[in-house]
């Protein structure tokens, strides 16, 4: 046997870890396993033939520790000590490591013990597993595994079961949870009339128990959970979806994405940690197996569970998709996609949950990533759209300059592979009206910044008057804004030629009008034209010196 399929029963990420928890198990006996989406299930590839002796060899570890709620909780006596982890000692030991940080940033120097003292390295995993209540669970089928007297048979049964494509047949007990059955939370109990109480256990008799051990293992490998709300009473986990990857380089990408420091509301969570992936993903690609993101990862299922004040309960599952922009084949493409997530990463950083508007951008940029596909380009525009006209508004109203602009560049290299896309970039008339806006808007902003007395008046009400008449159904309203516009700006041209000022006298010709009304007759389309044009507009061009930029990356208090 060199395949092994794990369906898709659920449509959660129920199955992303049932498939991964195989390659978990699977995995000393072949280090270079892979991950595959078939569309239906996922198909576990090794790259040599399994024996029944080589599973015999294996240790029957359930593949992660018991955990222990209290200290005072008795231990079961056939548990080996290297499989127990105490909650409460891990608990406190990540107190201190929490109190140590504050004071780090405090200035404070710490001592060197102060290491040793560290939590293990998934302990926000047992955090969620105690407090989705996911350990009875899980440490009712560690026991079930180290007391099995054919463990070798077994699990043979099953394995052969999976590469058949069937259910696997083991004759254990297991119980649904929601952490690892998202769908399970609701919809398996019998009515409320049939005199069921809140723990009926009916929904457990649906459970496949090798099924279930998978999901257990899968979620130390492949979860990334996030804390969120005022008392971090929310939990949000993202589940990277395997398309073409090797069990091991998945593993690593998902533990070095639980270690980054993300927070803030769910869309900050979820963009921040869509963007983070990828750019793990690429960071610790060899030169020889470059591939864009979205080739290895074909997205990330989020779940949300939502506190209900003594209970936390499944509100949300979502997909995202990974970027996908363009091709990655050399070492240059590299440097130009880790440019390209760095910027947008540091744009969204930036922007507060806090503040409607700010909330509504982060949530414009998952709907990007929602769609994952050419009409996602579309929703990234209308997010540049709305940052440049809020970027021009906080930039007046705020000296620090916070807030960075995105670079034209980059944004070409978005653009370049959507043939539509690119065929509005190269017409003139686009181009110039384009630059006409850029002058009047956020190069006029940071000349005046920079104490120069030479420039052009900053005309904030243009890009909002754009957005405006883009979105209106007859495209007269919107050509008639860019002919007004393109007035007032030929005319202080003029008045600036008449002051013999040596710049901010290039004037939008006859000719440039009439190529960008040219655009219309084919596509009619203001609202896609008009987005495209504030969003490049807004963007920086490679001459212009960057703005700096303090990264709001304070970690709120848990």
């Amino acid at each position: 046997m060199r395949s092994f399929f794990i369906p898709k029963l659920t449509g959660t990420h129920a199955d992303v870890l049932a498939a991964i928890g195989l390659a978990d198990f699977l995995s000393p006996l072949d280090p270079r396993s892979t991950v595959v989406d078939l569309g239906h299930s996922f198909q576990i590839n090794l790259s040599s033939a399994l024996s029944q002796e080589s599973i015999e060899a294996l240790d029957p570890s359930p593949g992660y520790k018991y955990l222990l709620p209290k200290s005072t909780d008795k231990i079961p006596p056939s548990l080996r000590n290297d499989l127990l982890l105490d909650y409460q000692e891990q608990k406190e030991k990540a107190n201190r490591q929490r109190e140590r940080e504050q004071a780090k940033r405090a200035g404070a120097e710490l001592a060197e013990e102060a290491v040793a003292d560290a939590p293990v390295n998934d302990f926000r995993l047992y955090q969620v597993l105690n407090t989705l209540q996911g350990d009875g669970a899980t440490n009712k089928m560690i026991l079930t595994v180290l007391q099995e007297s054919s463990w070798a048979e077994t699990v043979w049964t099953a394995l052969e079961c999976l590469a058949n494509g069937e259910p696997p047949r083991v004759d254990w007990e297991s119980d649904l949870v929601q952490l690892f059955n998202p769908q399970a939370a609701k919809g398996y109990a019998r009515l409320k009339p049939d005199s069921t109480a809140r723990g009926d256990k009916t929904k457990d008799a649906w459970a496949e128990p090798f099924t279930e051990w998978l999901r257990f293992r899968g979620f130390f490998c492949a979860a990334a959970p996030f804390f969120l709300g005022s008392k971090s009473e929310n939990i949000r986990i993202l589940t990277p979806l395997p398309k073409s990857i090797s069990y091991r380089r998945l593993a690593s990408a998902v533990s070095d994405l639980r270690q980054a420091r993300i927070f803030g509301s769910a869309p900050k969570i979820d963009t921040l940690g869509v963007l983070k992936l990828a750019e793990i993903l690429i960071s610790s690609s060899p030169a020889a197996e470059l591939a864009p993101p979205k080739a290895l990862v074909d997205g990330v299922v989020i779940t949300h569970y939502q506190s209900m004040g003594n209970a936390k309960t499944v509100t949300s599952t979502e997909t995202l998709a990974l970027p996908g922009w363009f091709e990655l084949n050399t070492a240059n493409d590299a440097e130009v996609w880790l440019s390209i997530l760095d910027e947008h990463a540091r744009v969204l950083r930036n922007l507060e949950d806090r503040n409607s508007d700010e909330l509504g951008m982060l949530i414009q940029y998952r709907r990007f990533l929602e769609h994952g596909s050419s009409h996602g380009i579309y929703e990234l525009l209308v997010f540049l759209e709305t940052y440049g006209i809020f970027l021009i508004r906080k930039r007046a109203q705020d000296s620090r300059w916070r807030h960075r602009q995105f670079s034209l560049n980059l944004l070409e290299k978005i653009l370049m592979p959507h043939s539509d896309y690119l065929a509005i970039l190269q017409n003139p008339g686009f181009r110039a009206l384009a630059s006409a806006i850029r002058s009047a808007t956020v190069s006029a902003q940071t000349l005046k910044r920079n104490k120069s007395r030479d420039y052009r008046e900053i005309r904030y009400d243009v890009l909002p008057d754009l957005r405006r008449k883009r979105l209106l159904p007859d495209t007269a309203p919107f050509l008639e804004a860019i002919a007004d516009f393109v007035a007032t700006y030929n005319a202080e041209s003029a008045r600036r030629l008449e002051q013999n000022k040596p710049t901010g006298i290039r004037r939008v010709t006859t000719e440039d009008l009439q190529a960008f009304v040219a655009l219309f007759q084919d596509r009619k389309d203001a609202s896609l034209i008009g987005a495209l044009l504030c969003a490049y507009a807004t963007c920086r061009e490679s001459s212009e010196p960057d703005t700096p930029s303090q990264d709001n990356t304070t970690q709120p208090e848990e």
